[in-house]
């Protein structure tokens, strides 16, 4: 059987960053330990190869995916994860968790819909996240981080709704910033998280809606543990 070497393990969640390449794609397995149940954060291209890493049980047993903005390295492969759910005749409701009007979410799962019309075989739970919320045992808190860029237009690129998330399961948070530059706020987020996954996309010098690996850095010593992610892939070094 496949094992997975975990990125970091507590006493009631792991975490497993699949991937997560700025510009490539993102995706970040959260299982709980308890009732081996699991969230997926953002889901890139290759989420179905990152797949074959993984023992069957941890990909079928996908109750939520969290996304944390509609930028196709985050999006890209969520109409084949549907699809292949759907493929391998899921039952289980899915939750797909999202910031409101993000238009590139809301267009894949139309297409999906659309596509397949009354062949789905699993109920697909839509919510637009705007607080705190509780999913069986795992409570998700979402904050407000500082990104930007769109497909649409041109000139001046604006504000796109972006979402860092907090899981935590009874007094263990595991925190994720998504994309974002670096403001004063996401000291209080981050201070004494149990585990930090930074976005570190640039080797020196942030921007505002990017930030550095020595941001990262700085940030992360603020939790107990913390990984730095979103890093730039070799192929645009």
């Amino acid at each position: 059987m496949t094992s997975i070497p975990w990125d970091w393990i507590g006493n009631h969640l792991r975490v497993k960053v699949l991937c997560s390449y700025a510009g490539l794609a993102t995706q970040i397995l959260i299982n709980e330990i308890e009732s081996d149940n699991n969230h997926l954060i953002d889901v890139g291209d290759g989420i179905l190869r990152d797949f074959l890493t993984l023992p069957r049980k941890y990909f079928e047993n996908i109750q939520t995916v969290l996304i944390t903005h509609g930028h196709f390295d985050h999006v890209g492969g969520l109409f084949s994860l549907l699809a292949f759910f759907r493929m391998i005749n899921r039952k289980e409701k899915l939750t797909l968790i999202c910031p409101k009007n993000v238009v590139e979410f809301q267009g894949i799962v139309k297409t999906f819909r659309d596509s397949y019309k009354d062949s789905i075989p699993f109920p697909l739970d839509i919510v637009e996240i705007v607080s705190e919320i509780k999913l069986d045992s795992v409570t998700v808190i979402p904050f407000a981080v500082q990104h930007r860029g769109s497909i649409i237009g041109g000139g001046e690129l604006p504000d796109i709704p972006t979402l860092g998330f907090i899981l935590a399961k009874e007094d263990e948070k595991v925190l994720y910033t998504g994309d974002t530059g670096f403001f004063e706020k996401l000291t209080t987020y981050i201070k004494n998280i149990d585990f930090a996954l930074i976005e570190g996309t640039n080797k020196d010098k942030g921007s505002t809606y990017h930030m550095s690996i020595p941001e990262a850095e700085e940030l992360g010593k603020l939790a107990k543990k913390y990984l730095i992610i979103h890093k730039i892939p070799p192929i645009m070094d």
